[in-house]
């Protein structure tokens, strides 16, 4: 019999928070086994009670067809309610309460007034098409809310993921961290198929969910103990004696992914060291990078080094990364860094020219160039880089802000300036890949 969310609320004796709207389901206590510690590595419980470490085993459903991004993992596979098990009722989803209305001033005039805007009545997936992240945004609340049935939860979800990441792409984390509390408890029983035990909420959106605990509130820790609970389903369902060759390929990304998250966590709470250590953990130093993985695992640790001023550990870290490939772009590239990192300012600069005249359209060369010249006081050559690139190629947050500091640099009229560059953005008719709108906050205004 499936219990309504009221009823199990009746029964709860847990305190929930005053801002959850939906405060209509009870978490359900799982017992765990004894913990062992991240390196005791010997036989099957260490694997289950170690979530983040390395498997070889995995298991899931098949991957759902909807996605709002090609680099977005597979979701779970959609679990159709079946005539023996009564629908469950998402309608607290669709209260118009739990979704704000978004505030207008935080974007320039030039695009709340621009001439090539779309309509708000536009398909949800042309508006993200084209970079309108903040109309999607909308959109996706008001169909939410109004056009969706309460049963129909695969709708439900998609549409509420949509309106997530999109507040997220116009840096309203804030906001997103507010509404996503309309969820509840995502470890409630609530939320598992009644008859297959499977997850309703899409994987994606739940690594979202777990994302915005952390980001939106500085709640750090909530954070990390989230992936850490996603990865122990990762590496309890990988063991379950129904996986299928098919379907460990999946687990498998989404163990490592979640292992990749918390190190990101750390790096954004600020602890640099911690980060590399975990790190560490995901790409055994006994073992040479000859897979994919590894690779990119270890050049990722080489970009925490570099943060946190270990030059000497962030040089091992890249020799070991690319002593089993081919020289690649994103090698030379943290050489360079390495080379700012330790001051050698010029050494860097001509690098990054270098790279620059091999890869003239690469963004991220173009834009590591400009920082270059900047320390070396050129800064009049450095803005023309800026310049160029902001008019070349899709803006995006770094090229605008830096930009903006140039001008700040270069003269008193920077204001003018900057609103002179909003205008030029706001005439595009799409993002080019990447959000049509650019706040006031990369302006600097």
């Amino acid at each position: 019999m499936n219990v309504p969310p009221h009823a199990e609320r009746q029964r709860s004796h847990g305190r929930v928070a005053s801002s959850d709207d939906r405060r209509r389901v009870t978490p359900v206590a799982l017992t765990r086994k004894l913990t062992r510690g991240p390196l005791d590595q010997d036989g099957v419980d260490s694997a289950v009670d170690d979530p983040l470490a390395p498997s070889t085993s995995i298991h899931t459903s098949p991957p759902r067809s909807r996605a709002l991004s090609p680099a977005q993992l597979p979701q779970n596979a959609a679990v159709s309610n079946t005539p023996d098990v009564p629908p469950k009722d998402f309608s607290f989803l669709q209260d118009p309460a739990a979704y704000h209305v978004l505030p207008p001033a935080a974007v320039p005039l030039a695009f709340q007034s621009a001439a090539y805007v779309p309509s708000l009545s536009s398909p949800i997936a042309s508006l993200l098409q084209t970079g309108h992240y903040r109309l999607a945004a909308i959109a996706a609340a008001r169909n939410l809310v109004a056009a969706a049935s309460p049963t129909d939860y695969d709708t439900l979800f998609h549409l509420l993921h949509i309106r997530l990441a999109c507040l997220c792409l116009i840096q309203e984390q804030a906001l997103a961290s507010q509404e996503a509390k309309v969820l509840g408890d995502l470890s409630s029983a609530f939320y598992r198929h009644a008859l297959t035990n499977a997850h309703l909420v899409p994987w994606a959106l739940r690594l979202l969910v777990v994302r915005l605990a952390a980001l939106g509130y500085g709640e750090w820790r909530k954070g990390i103990m989230g992936y850490y609970e996603l990865a122990r389903e990762c590496r309890e369902t990988l063991l379950k004696p129904t996986t299928s060759e098919a379907e460990k390929p999946l687990w498998r990304t989404r163990l490592r992914d979640c292992g990749i998250r918390v190190a990101n966590v750390l790096v954004e709470m600020g602890d640099l060291e911690g980060a590399g250590r975990h790190l560490g953990t995901l790409s055994s130093s006994d073992d040479a990078p000859d897979s994919t993985e590894a690779r990119e695992v270890l050049l990722m640790e080489t970009l925490v080094w570099l943060r946190l001023g270990d030059i000497p550990t962030a040089r091992s870290r890249l020799s070991r990364a690319s002593a089993h490939a081919a020289p690649s772009l994103v090698d030379a590239t943290l050489t360079a860094l390495i080379l700012l990192a330790e001051s050698e300012y010029e050494a860097a600069c001509t690098s990054f020219q270098a790279l620059h005249a091999e890869h003239p359209a690469d963004a991220m060369i173009t834009q590591n160039l400009a920082v270059c010249l900047l320390y070396t006081g050129r800064i009049a050559e450095a803005r023309t880089v800026l310049e160029d690139l902001v008019h070349a190629s899709p803006p995006f947050y770094s090229s605008v802000f830096n930009l903006s500091t140039v001008f700040e640099l270069c003269t008193e009229k920077n204001r003018d300036r900057k609103v002179g560059v909003a205008e030029m953005l706001a005439e595009r008719k799409e993002g080019g890949g990447v959000g049509w709108e650019v706040g006031n906050v990369v302006f600097k205004l």
